[in-house]
Formats: structure tokens, sequence, C-alpha cells
């Protein structure tokens, strides 16, 4: 693994904003997963994929505007001194997304589903996506729109691409590396944390639950797997994610079946018992319970 320091400010906890990420120190941790694969990982925005070959450079997700030619230094270094050609948004949120267009300006081609240039474009959606406070243009835009399903041959590699509908948002891809036996999950997994599902973006709890499932059906014992947030994972990662949000949900439906308003379900604290496991500082385990009772009964309780 390289690890290399590129600002040399004071660095804590995940950042969410692009201002945040220019007044952090920033690394760049590069795991060599073979095969020409990696993750860089800078512990800002999602965990960025990387696939290098003779076919050219391939990225899936760009974090932040300030961070974008910091993950560019640290492909290079394993690359060759070779730009990047093609791009793949895994969704819509700005730690996804923004660095897009320092990548685009270089000469390399944006992908992501047909629902994320919309979205990008949309002021009101722009609004929601936590770090795009306005609607972006230019080179920010993918430029190349895809469903899922969809199979790239590169660089050695089959790459199938899976769309998961209403899952962390309406059009989260993840990416699987067939023959490296890798998958970039984005953000389908937050490994060892309460998920953060954007239930105003297409979202929903059961779609994430399924969308994880996908994976984890599709991974094997060794397969490595790339969460959005999170270290490096496995199969058994996932699934202890799909068992903790499957009872998370039950408990929740259950209290409400009972006529549990949003403040009764909170005071019953039924998710206690995965409080020190699973709680972080975005998604706590009150912000958790927020999530399972708006996704459950479609109101919006006051926090």
């Amino acid at each position: 693994m390289i690890r290399t320091a590129f600002l040399t400010l004071a660095a804590a906890g995940l950042v969410t904003s692009a201002s945040a990420a220019q007044e952090q120190e920033v690394y760049v941790e590069t795991s060599d997963l073979g095969a020409g694969v990696y993750m860089l990982s800078t512990g800002r925005g999602g965990n960025v994929g990387l696939s290098v070959g003779e076919d050219g450079v391939f990225l899936i997700d760009t974090q932040f505007a300030p961070i974008a030619p910091y993950l560019d230094r640290a492909q290079r270094a394993v690359s060759g001194d070779r730009g990047v050609d093609m791009v793949l948004n895994t969704h819509l949120h700005g730690d996804h997304v923004l660095g897009n267009e320092y990548f685009a300006e270089a000469g390399a081609i944006i992908l992501a589903h047909e629902s994320v240039r919309p979205a990008l474009e949309n002021p009101v959606t722009a609004q929601l996506t936590g770090s795009t406070p306005d609607p972006l243009s230019g080179g920010f835009l993918p430029t190349v729109n895809l469903v899922g399903g969809e199979t790239l041959t590169l660089n050695g590699q089959t790459v199938r691409l899976h769309h998961e509908p209403s899952a962390h948002t309406d059009g989260d891809i993840w990416v699987q590396f067939v023959e490296a036996d890798v998958i970039h999950a984005g953000d389908l997994l937050f490994s060892g944390w309460f998920p953060y599902i954007d239930l105003d973006n297409g979202g929903t709890v059961e779609g994430f639950i399924a969308g994880m499932q996908a994976i984890a059906d599709a991974a094997g014992p060794d397969t490595q797997v790339i969460p959005g947030h999170g270290p490096m994972s496995t199969k058994a990662d996932l699934e202890a994610s799909i068992a903790m949000l499957s009872e998370s949900r039950a408990r929740v439906a259950a209290l409400v079946a009972d006529g549990h308003d949003y403040q009764a379900v909170l005071d019953a604290e039924p998710l206690a018992d995965f409080h020190d496991a699973w709680n972080w500082g975005f998604i706590t385990t009150e912000r958790m319970i927020w999530t399972l009772y708006r996704d459950i009964t479609g109101e919006i309780p006051q926090r």
C-alpha cells in the first residue's frame, strides 16, 4: 500500500464539502488489488476504483474538485504517468462527482447512469446531493448515459456494470471486475457503518438491502469489495450490513405497526444494541431511526 500526504493541514473525520477538503490534510492510500485494479482512498469522499492496463486508465468516482489533482498524481504513480481516459460515476452525490471537471478537461470521458446528468443539472435536485449546492454544467456532467447491464472488455478484464434501482439513490451503479474478483460497490456499502440512504433522490431501505444482496450474491469468499465508504471489505462484511439493516428495519416497522409515532419509536431505542458498532458522525443511530421511520411511514419527522 502506498500512502502519500499531499497537503499539510490538520485532518480528522469524513469531509462532506469541497471547502472542507481544501482546509484539511489529504492522504491518498493506493491499495493494489491485483490484475491492474486498485483502490484509492482519502477518507474524505467515496473510495475510488482504478483499472490500469493496455486499454487505458479507468477511474471509478472522482471525489471533490480540490482532491482530484491528488487522485491524479496517485493514479499516475501506478499507471506510468498516463492520464485518465474514462471515468464512471457510481451515482450523483458530490463526493463522487465533483472531481469530474478536472479529469474531463484533461480528456476523460465521463459515464454514469442515465438519471445522474439530469439530476446534477436540476437546481432542486442539486440542493439535495449534500455537496452540490448549485446545478452543475460543462465538464462536471456525464456525457455517456448508462442503463445498467453493460459489459466492458477493458485492460484484460470483463467489467460488468450493474444498476440497482431505488437503493442508495435511483441511479446507483456497482462495478464487477470478473477476472480480478474485485467489486466496487459504490455507496451501496458503508462498511461497518449505518448507511446513508438518500430518500430525496430515489433511495429506499428495501432497495438498499436488495442492492447489497445483489452484490453479495455476485461475490465469492475471496472477492475484494471496495465500499463507497469504509475499509476494504469482503462478502462477509456485506452480509453483516444486510443483516443489521434488515433487522433494524423490522424492529422499527414493528413499532410503527403497534401505533408508535416517531418520538415513541426513538424512546424505545430499537437500535441500542447496534449503536456501538455502527453509529458514526454522519449517520448516527438517531438518524438511522429517522431514515427508517420516514421510509416506512412516508412521513418526514422533525429532528
